[in-house]
């Protein structure tokens, strides 16, 4: 649809990675949760609300594994067959939408680096739920896959923890990346010998 009035614009931006549509879909489920004010039509946001962030922490994850192979290949172990391997089109095919096989990956390359913090339990704790709930990727969103019982949830305190285990889940790189990107690179290090 084409836009007529530039203060009805909106842009899809070419060029974005996971991580910048992760954090679009939870911006997208922060501003639906904004909506809610305890009424009994906003049961009908929950499942829409639970698919973006359930989305946007597989994205996450998906993002937090590319870079973190790619740090082990720039400062610990370069290019290796493995290493390929683990960021190429075909592996995350693979490991598909099972948050369970993300987060084992992310863990398997972030305990690779022998760092001195493990990786968040928290984070680990919330993304076992969201698969527990949703181990397809399609329960949020098609009926017939969730349980036939009625459940009830504090939304505000839900919210709160999704947002703040989606943070401490970015953070990871954040840490991973200021470790490692002060310091020389194996290139650097091995200089024309490389």
């Amino acid at each position: 649809m084409p836009n007529k009035v530039y203060s009805r614009l909106i842009v899809r931006y070419p060029y974005q990675t996971n991580r910048d549509y992760a954090l679009s879909y939870r911006f997208a489920a922060k501003r639906l949760a904004e909506t809610f004010t305890g009424d009994t039509i906003d049961d009908l946001i929950l499942l829409p609300f639970l698919t973006l962030y359930r989305q946007a922490f597989e994205l996450e994850l998906k993002n937090l594994i590319q870079f973190l192979v790619s740090t082990r290949m720039t400062y610990v172990e370069g290019r290796t067959s493995e290493l390929e391997q683990a960021r190429s089109d075909e592996r995350f095919k693979e490991l598909g939408h099972n948050l369970h096989k993300l987060l084992n990956e992310a863990k398997k390359h972030y305990d690779a680096l022998d760092l001195d913090e493990s990786f968040p339990p928290e984070v680990e704790k919330l993304i076992a739920m969201l698969h527990e709930a949703d181990k397809s990727g399609t329960a949020f969103r098609y009926a017939g896959q969730l349980p036939n019982t009625q459940e009830h949830a504090d939304f505000p305190d839900l919210a709160a923890l999704l947002d703040q285990q989606y943070d401490n889940l970015t953070v990871i790189t954040d840490y991973v990346d200021g470790l490692y990107s002060a310091g020389p690179t194996l290139n650097e290090l091995a200089g024309d010998h490389y």
